[in-house]
């Protein structure tokens, strides 16, 4: 199995020789690298002998990631290619295993990498690969790269060999090996994998780590500016200014949550994930009549919460209470009727009377407030209905039971009575009206 387009460097136990393995790892192909070829079909970037995979992906969800065993730091040594070593000694064939010495490998840990990094810089991961066998063991070491919601992975393989006992790996991939994998700027996620001289997994790969080449952050930068009204077939209009302020192009994917006021359960609507280079843009989501209905998202008012999402799923700020009327509603309201004295175990009527001279339903909340003459404090009721276009009325009774629970017994009292649509805006209030209580 040739070396790719990529390095791998071990730490070795204290009675392996480690001069032996860097002449080793020399003769194996480490100062005569070839440039990995692509394969188009399946978008695997591999080394000259190695054939395209992907089974070796499977299965790898639910895999446990325990933290890795403390090591001895003189068992640990650094570099990435034996070229880079200076006086490298003398080649030395590895004892590798025959098949008759081999014992099991093993890959139990989840390996550290670098999660981040800038668009020049370079991508390493160090992991722990173990060795029951008395001799050393060959493997291959492969790690993938899949954008988000994508199938399109690259694959870079890696070749060493492991001493008995084990050994620790750091991979590495600089700026010009990543471009050249055709790991370009932006989200991925990142899996490792194992497999042995027989091209048989090691344990199970480790998938779905996040990785960033390069920075996106992005943001909304100011509260869209969009109508508080659109009529019943007219486009809802939600302009977007963006701003990344990265040096790496960024998906995302704008939000838009209507919910009634007065209520917690919204309905989502999602627009499929726009492109965000470096610098500041502008995104505008259109809302037709028509997708608006399929989504359940009638006429009247409602209350818009929008915000967006990065590639890698993480939201952005957001911007909640956004005030929107579809349709045109124009509530007028006449002074309700209130009787001037009631008994105190008699239920207090009051009749309510509206006119919608729009073209749309609306939820109207109506407050009746009580206070004493010459106080500010007030007990108060609130009932809602729903107002249809046209004239509407409306009685209710206020209970003796719930009047004396609140306080309000014999006396004088103030009663105020308001109306307001279900957007929250008043359509009007009236006072002046003196109630008086009696035994």
């Amino acid at each position: 199995m040739n070396l790719g387009r990529a390095s791998a460097s071990f730490a070795l136990p204290l009675f392996f020789v480690p001069t032996v393995v860097l002449a080793s790892l020399a003769s194996t192909g480490c100062r005569s690298r070839q440039s990995p070829a692509v394969s188009p079909d399946r978008a695997h970037i591999l080394g000259p002998a190695m054939k395209p995979r992907t089974d070796w992906l499977a299965n790898t969800e639910g895999v446990a990631n325990p933290p890795p065993r403390p090591v001895d730091a003189s068992l640990v040594t650094y570099g990435t290619r034996a070229a880079l070593f200076p006086n490298p000694p003398e080649e030395v064939r590895v004892s590798v295993c025959s098949v008759e010495d081999r014992r099991p490998l093993t890959f139990s840990h989840s390996p550290t990498y670098t999660s981040k990094i800038e668009t020049g810089a370079t991508f390493a991961a160090r992991f722990f690969v173990g060795n029951a066998s008395s001799c050393t063991r060959r493997v291959a070491l492969q790690v993938s790269f899949t954008p988000p919601h994508t199938t399109e992975t690259v694959t870079t393989d890696f070749v060493g060999h492991v001493a008995p006992r084990g050994a620790f790996v750091e991979l590495k991939l600089d700026a010009g090996e990543l471009t050249e994998a055709n790991v370009l700027p932006g989200r991925y996620a990142v899996t490792f994998g194992v497999r042995d001289e027989d091209d048989k997994p090691v344990g199970q790969a480790y998938a779905g780590h996040a990785f960033r080449r390069g920075q996106d952050d992005v943001a909304v930068v100011s509260k869209p500016m969009m109508p508080a009204r659109i009529g019943l077939r007219e486009d809802l209009v939600v302009p977007f200014a963006i701003e990344n302020r990265g040096d790496t192009a960024n998906r995302v994917t704008p939000l838009v949550v209507f919910t009634r006021p007065g209520e917690t359960t919204g309905i989502e609507y999602y627009e499929p994930a726009v492109l965000s280079v470096p610098g500041a843009s502008r995104y505008t989501l259109r809302l037709t009549a028509e997708a608006r209905e399929n989504a359940g998202i009638d006429a009247g008012s409602w209350l818009l919460t929008i915000t967006t999402f990065d590639a890698a799923g993480d939201r952005m700020n957001s911007f909640a209470g956004i005030p929107l009327t579809i349709g045109t509603i124009d509530v007028r309201m006449v002074r309700p009727t209130l009787p001037v004295r009631v008994r105190r175990g008699e239920a207090l009527r009051v009749g309510f009377r509206f006119e919608n001279r729009g073209d749309t339903k609306d939820k109207v909340s109506a407050a009746v407030a009580f206070t004493k003459p010459g106080t500010t404090f007030s007990r108060e009721y609130t009932f809602t209905r729903e107002v249809l276009p046209g004239e509407s009325e409306f009685e209710t009774m206020i209970d003796p039971a719930e009047r004396h629970e609140k306080g309000i017994d014999r006396g004088v009292w103030l009663v105020t009575v308001a109306a307001f649509l279900g957007s929250g805006e008043r359509i009007k209030s009236f006072t002046g009206h003196y109630l008086e209580i009696v035994d």
